[in-house]
């Protein structure tokens, strides 16, 4: 069965991302997050995703970053503030970190945000993605795109981040409407089921594209409105302050929420639902580069039920 990999590369400069991501796969869509795909055998495609208005705006950054299961951070002197961000999101985030270039300046900064399994190399040709392959399940498609098509009705492009048959039903969001899967493509090649990780095109069985086209995630059932939990309080930010509206993100999707922080917990009341995930970043919206961006890490407690 075709399943894939998400990488992102990480960069203060767009271009050395998009001149790594081009040594790894071929540019086949151009977007708010550029994608590159390989494919590394029969039944495992890659995808490698750039961001391309960082460090102007963080929003589609954290968006590839938490979408992804690999991490790759091209590191070069001279380091800067935004180097630091970029860190701390890949710290944060916990996920199989690459990091290339940078010398030993590198290795000191990573070391002291307290990495301990980052895997430097000199140079793009050295990534290998052998084993990175992930066996998961979260539950819920990630969608980036919908448009109409004559005689096939609406399609959405996204990322499977579960098992996708034709004719399985989900919970579009933020519609909140039951839909079916009619048909499903990977690079222009019809497939009756697809697994984790794989770029799909999903035409949708009698979808009002009036009605779906502003869906960003096609759920199992499972979907939060508010979220509850343990917040941690990120260094390097400008903290959270109770009653301001953050962006939260999770698994490729964010929306809008305001916050109210007791202690060591939170609660965010979102103004659009989010499929349901262990942990969320709180982002500030602000573009201060003088603090960190990314201010907080909330643990879920409906992930538990």
């Amino acid at each position: 069965m075709l399943k894939g990999i998400i990488a992102a590369v990480l960069s203060k400069s767009e271009e050395r991302a998009k001149g790594v991501a081009d040594k790894i796969g071929k540019l086949e869509d151009k977007n708010g997050i550029e994608i590159y795909y390989r494919k590394l055998d029969q039944d495992l495609l890659l995808s490698v995703l750039v961001p391309t208005d960082y460090p102007e705006s963080i929003i589609d950054l954290v968006r590839a970053a938490s979408l992804s299961d690999v991490l790759i951070y091209y590191a070069e002197e001279p380091f800067n503030s935004f180097d630091g961000e970029l860190i701390l999101l890949m710290k944060t985030l916990g996920k199989r970190t690459m990091v290339i270039g940078g010398g030993d300046r590198a290795r000191k900064l990573l070391s002291d945000a307290g990495f301990s399994n980052a895997l430097f190399l000199e140079r793009p040709e050295d990534i290998s993605f052998e084993g990175n392959d992930a066996n998961s399940d979260d539950g819920y498609a990630y969608i980036d795109r919908v448009f109409p098509v004559k005689g096939v009705g609406t399609v959405m492009l996204g990322f499977a981040k579960t098992n996708i048959k034709a004719h399985d039903r989900f919970i579009s969001l933020p519609t909140k409407e039951e839909i079916e899967i009619k048909s499903i493509q990977v690079l222009d090649v019809d497939y009756k089921e697809v697994d984790y990780g794989t770029r799909v095109g999903l035409a949708i069985k009698g979808g009002d594209y009036n009605k779906l086209k502003d869906v960003y995630a096609l759920t199992k059932g499972k979907f939060v409105e508010e979220i509850e939990g343990e917040i941690e309080v990120l260094p390097w930010s400008s903290g959270l302050k109770n009653g301001f509206e953050y962006h939260v993100h999770g698994g490729g999707c964010y929306s809008p929420g305001t916050i109210e922080v007791e202690g060591k917990k939170a609660k965010v009341k979102l103004k659009r639902p989010l499929p349901v995930r262990a942990e969320y970043l709180i982002v500030s919206p602000s573009d201060n580069a003088k603090r960190s961006r990314i201010v907080g890490r909330l643990i879920s407690s409906a992930s538990r039920i």
